[in-house]
This record gives structure tokens, sequence and C-alpha cells, in this order.
């Protein structure tokens, strides 16, 4: 309590107990009103974040495996027109955005880019607004170059000089966006489908032309066709978040179809993500009726015009999110990376023969392009990065093809170095539990072969299962001598006995921390 509250309680008592019957003035009792609200709020917001810490700290119940694992990915692939490091598995995903190049309230994306790059990842986002970057009309780049693109101009630079690729979520029209910009109208109050969708498709034909390999920026830059932007998200969490399509599945695919084609007319090569669905299930009907063209599922103008969109055959990539300890959470059942791809993969194969003239190929390439354990940090550092090098090993054996290093601690940025260091083409990941014998605990345990070639050999990457105790296995392995590291980033050196590694790991309520067992010809640098 503070000086002047008590100096106030002491004076209001005096009164009361001298029978003084001068009536107090309004101004006090107003304020005595306010400092108990303000402290009655305090003390439940204060109790809300508690028990959220509470509920969030739980984990999933259990982490089965994916019931129907997509196949790994050829090493090679030209996806993306073989622009380096763009077929690295590891997206960063750092900070905040003000949709135009920068963090959150004019701050610089340059520390983050620093991150991202000290982790060894290829890749960075950013998101970018419609809004922001056409306030007010369409913006005719061959006359001015407003300061809105050149603060977007900047990042790409920085990125380029950093060695990474860029996600561009964009155009992104709803969520943190807030909408269309007002004057290109919306076909429905409150929501994001604009009136005006050429005009949307033109903005996304001026951020390809202006950032592709060979674009404005790149010409200018002197890169040629040897970086630029190439994948792009259309919007985000376009079924439930903030400003949304919900009931517009069908404009949004209209916008999908339509921005795509404006794309690639200058791209070709462009690789085109949707539709960022969030992981719950109330999502996967939406999904269907972006994919379903016959359904014609939209806003009054969608449905009254009667022209079928579908996603499906505009969508290179399928883009997901994930957070497994937020989504099994706020779910009767664990939503973690493996029930998320079945789900989501689920529904993209069913309507691969869908109606006439818009039939897909089945869909392989599947990204988690955003989510961590959960937002807040419930976890204890150390259990997340423990974290962050199991659901890697566990998105990867179920399919995943990218998955997202989204706003990593210290702690977990080290691990994540690890994990990259040792597995930076973690394809195929294979469930070995079969392989190894358990001699002590419950584990799990997942198995990478290397490519034929000088340093072939295998990776292994295994942890006590939670809440189960310590654990102790035998691992056949190639080599003598055996690089095992740890979460910590510290790799030690041992020696196999018989063809077999004799492994203690270390257990944990409710996240054990994995070890990465390197069993190759030639030895990691340390």
């Amino acid at each position: 309590m503070s000086r002047t509250q008590k100096m106030f309680n002491a004076n209001f008592n005096s009164e009361e107990s001298t029978g003084s019957s001068q009536t107090k003035p309004l101004w006090c009792r107003l304020l005595k009103i306010g400092i108990w609200i303000c402290g009655g709020m305090a003390f439940v917001i204060c109790g809300l974040v508690a028990l959220l810490f509470v509920f969030l700290d739980r984990v999933p119940a259990s982490y089965p495996a994916a019931r129907h694992p997509i196949p790994a990915p050829a090493r090679g692939s030209k996806l993306g027109g073989g622009l380096d490091g763009f077929d690295s598995p590891y997206l960063g995903h750092t900070g905040s955005w003000d949709g135009k190049g920068g963090a959150m309230l004019g701050g610089s994306k340059i520390g983050d880019l620093d991150k991202e790059r000290e982790m060894g990842l290829r890749w960075t986002f950013m998101a970018v607004y419609w809004r922001k970057m056409e306030p007010n009309g369409p913006v005719n780049l061959s006359q001015e170059t407003p300061v809105a693109w050149k603060e977007l101009d900047a990042f790409i630079i920085a990125a380029h000089e950093r060695k990474l690729n860029v996600l561009m979520q964009a155009p992104v029209i709803g969520g943190n966006a807030g909408g269309p910009p007002a004057w290109a109208g919306r076909r429905e109050a409150g929501k994001s489908a604009p009136a005006n969708m050429t005009a949307l498709a033109d903005f996304a034909g001026k951020l390809a032309e202006r950032y592709r390999p060979g674009g404005v920026l790149a010409r200018r830059e002197g890169w040629g066709e040897t970086y630029g932007v190439r994948a792009w998200e259309m919007d985000n969490e376009p079924e439930m978040y903030f400003t949304h399509w919900k009931n517009q599945a069908g404009d949004y695919a209209e916008f999908v179809t339509l921005a795509a084609a404006r794309i690639k007319a200058v791209d070709p090569r462009a690789v085109i993500l949707a539709p960022g669905l969030a992981a719950g299930k109330d999502g996967l009907a939406w999904l269907a009726s972006a994919l379903n063209a016959n359904e014609l599922s939209g806003s009054p103008f969608y449905r009254e015009r009667g022209k079928p969109f579908s996603i499906g055959r505009a969508v290179d990539v399928v883009s997901l999110h994930n957070y497994e300890g937020l989504d099994s959470a706020f779910s009767s059942e664990p939503r973690t990376i493996a029930q998320v791809l079945d789900d989501v993969s689920g529904v993209f194969e069913k309507w691969e023969n869908g109606p006439k003239g818009f039939a897909y190929d089945r869909k392989e390439e599947f990204w988690h392009t955003e989510g961590n354990f959960d937002f807040i940090g419930a976890l204890s550092s150390e259990r997340r990065a423990a974290w962050r090098m199991q659901f890697f090993t566990r998105a990867f054996a179920a399919g995943i093809r990218k998955a997202c290093v989204m706003d990593a601690s210290e702690k977990e940025r080290i691990a994540v170095k690890a994990y990259v260091h040792a597995l930076p083409w973690p394809f195929p990941m294979l469930e070995a539990g079969s392989d190894i014998k358990v001699l002590h605990g419950s584990v799990a345990a997942f198995r990478h072969p290397d490519h034929n070639g000088l340093n072939a050999g295998q990776v292994w990457v295994l942890w006590a299962i939670a809440n189960t105790g310590d654990a102790t296995v035998e691992i056949p392995v190639q080599q003598n001598r055996i690089d095992v590291i740890s979460i910590d980033g510290r790799s030690d050196t041992t020696t196999a006995v018989g063809g077999y590694l004799h492994l203690d790991l270390k257990g944990d309520p409710k996240m054990a921390a994995p070890l990465i067992v390197v069993d190759r010809a030639l030895r990691l640098e340390k």
C-alpha cells in the first residue's frame, strides 16, 4: 500500500471514530472507489495470468505418430528454382512485424535476423500488410517509391546480407493487418474479402515484380537471378484470426487463385503457400469449403455471382500452424504436429479428385510456418530447448518438409543450432524403437540414415518418454568413435563396444532432453 493510500485511510478512519458529521468530498469517495476497482482488477489479472501459466505448463498426454506419414523428399529438389539455401528445412520466424519491413512500433528487424543466422538458419519471415503498403490507393512504383516500400526494400537487403531466404507472408489482408485498405472496399463489413479483388491481385503482382530473383530490387542491387523472394504465403490463419475470411472460404480461394496467377506471371518458379491454417479442428470444415468449388461457400456477392474457385490447384505448398502445448491444452485431445498434419493432409487428399476442372495432384509439400510450444513461455527454458529437438524429430518423421523456429530463447537457440549442425538435411527421419535395445525405462528413438557418400553414416535422436523416469539403451553403431550432442550444445566423444553404444537418458516429468548420436565416418567439427 502506498504512503498516499495510508494517509487517506488514516484520515478517513479518524473522521469516523470522532463521529464527525462532515460529508467527505466527492473526489475522496471517487478516489477510494477507484483504488478498490484498480486493486481488484489487478488481482484478477494476476490470478488469470497465473492460472494460464499453470494451464499451459501441462504437456500433451502423448505424441502419437502420424497415421499416414508423407514420404521423405529427395535431396536436390528444384523447388524454388534451386536458390542457395532454399531447400533448408528450418524456417526462421523471430520477433514481431509492422507489415512493411520492420518490427512493431517502428523497431528494427536486424537483431532478429542476426539470431536466425546465429542458429545456422537459411530462412527468415516477413508479413506484408496490404493496407500499410497501399493505404490511399494503388501505388505506381515506376513514378515513386513510397516510404513503406523503401523500408521493405531495406529488410530484403538485410536478409540478403545474412544469406537468409525470405518467406514472405503476402499479401496479408486479415489477421493483424485489419482488413483491406478503405479504398478497396469490403464484400462484408468487418471481414477480409475486398470488394476490389482485382486490385488485391495487382498488389501481389507488384510485390513479386519488385522482390523476385531478377526483379526490380535484385537488378538494382546487382544480385541478378541469384537472390530474391520466391516463397509467398497467402494471408494468416484466414479461417479465424482477428479480421478473417470466416464464411468467406470461396472468396479466399478466389484471392489465392488470382494472386498466385499474378505472381507466377512474373516469376514462374514462385512457390505459393496456403492457407496457413490454425491447428484447431474447427478450421478443417473451412478448409474443405476452400477446396470444394461446387460448394460456393462465401460472401453474398460470391454466391450470387456463382463463379467457383478452389485453392487446390493454385497451392504449391500447404502451410499450417501448430503450438503443440497451447493447441493441446485447449483441446480434448493432443493436437501435436503429427495429428495436425494428418488432419490437414486428409482434407486435401479428399478433394484432390473433386469437381471437374478443379482436380490437383497429391500434395506432398507441407510446411509448418508458425508455432512453438506456446506463446507465453510456460515451460522452463531447459524444457523448451528439449521440446525444440523433440519437435523437429517428430515433425520430420511425420512428413513435414519445413519446420518453424519461432521466437527461440537463448537456450533454445543453442539447441536449435546443435540440431541444425548435426542434421542440415534430416530426411528421412525414421521411427527406430525396434532398432535399439532398451535396458531400462521407456524411450522414443528415431534414426536418420545418411545418403551414400564420403560422410555416410547415421544420426540417432533419442529421449526418455516424459514421466517414466531415466532410461538406458544400447544402440547399434557403425563407427568406434561416436559424438553425443546434448541440448546445451555440448558434444562429447565416446567409444562403442562390440558395435553398440551404451547410453543413459535423463528423464523428466514433462519434457526430457534428447541426445543426438552422430555415427559417421567423418565426425563433426566441434
